[in-house]
């Protein structure tokens, strides 16, 4: 029975890219997260993998994300956009919640060109992002790929829907921006993209192992205190 629950149940990643905008109706970021091997992963780290596209509103990061989180309460997330001037893997460290001046598809900007989304004026990711990138490095990546950190998400829509993830958990949330097309090929920059996955993953894994733990062992004393 237990094995059919795990199967009913399998954890939900989520992945995210971009629609098509201003300079890029290609975006490289959706190209790639489409092509990432979909039942490849499901079998391999036993989850339910989501791809998504988002279009480059405000609005409807403001509506989708804080949903996507409450629907599915998704073991990770991993927003992806690209970036004109990356020339690798970028993972961003951190997003802030004011200073979005840049419109969107639709011509708009947030109000006061602040994220709704609750929090301090700067998230973080709980991510070891550095390490994330040392073992992506040190690791055998796909041709000609590799991984830096960064801090400067660029205040746009990626920064943005960073934002928004990191307020729901910033202890399963990362975003990525890619080079685009001409500098890394779809099915190169899909391939880097599973293996930052599974680097997450293991994060998070052993994340919540140590919390499943510690809850038990925290039950485990509450029952003594009971009995005494």
């Amino acid at each position: 029975m237990a094995s059919d629950l795990d199967f009913l149940f399998k954890p939900l990643v989520l992945v995210t890219g971009f629609g098509p905008f201003l300079n890029h109706p290609v975006n490289a970021s959706w190209e790639a997260v489409k092509l990432m091997n979909k039942k490849e992963l499901e079998k391999k780290y036993n989850i339910e993998l989501v791809q998504l596209e988002i279009p480059v509103t405000y609005e409807n990061v403001d509506e989708f994300v804080p949903a996507l989180w409450e629907t599915h309460t998704p073991k990770l997330v991993i927003h992806v956009g690209v970036s004109s001037i990356a020339d690798c893997m970028t993972l961003e460290t951190q997003a802030h919640r004011k200073g979005y001046q840049r419109k969107d598809y639709f011509d708009n900007c947030p109000a006061d060109h602040t994220c709704p989304a609750e929090g301090a004026i700067r998230l973080q990711t709980k991510l070891n992002v550095e390490q994330i990138c040392k073992e992506f490095n040190d690791g055998n990546p796909p041709e000609n790929t590799n991984a830096v950190a960064s801090k400067d998400a660029g205040r746009y829509l990626c920064e943005y829907i960073y934002y928004t993830s990191l307020s729901v958990d910033n202890t399963r949330t990362l975003f990525i921006h890619v080079p685009d097309i001409p500098k890394y090929p779809s099915d190169l920059t899909a391939r880097a993209l599973e293996k930052i996955l599974e680097l997450c993953l293991e994060q998070v894994n052993k994340m919540d192992t140590s919390e499943e733990l510690l809850t038990e062992r925290m039950k485990e004393s509450n029952i003594r205190e009971g009995n005494n």
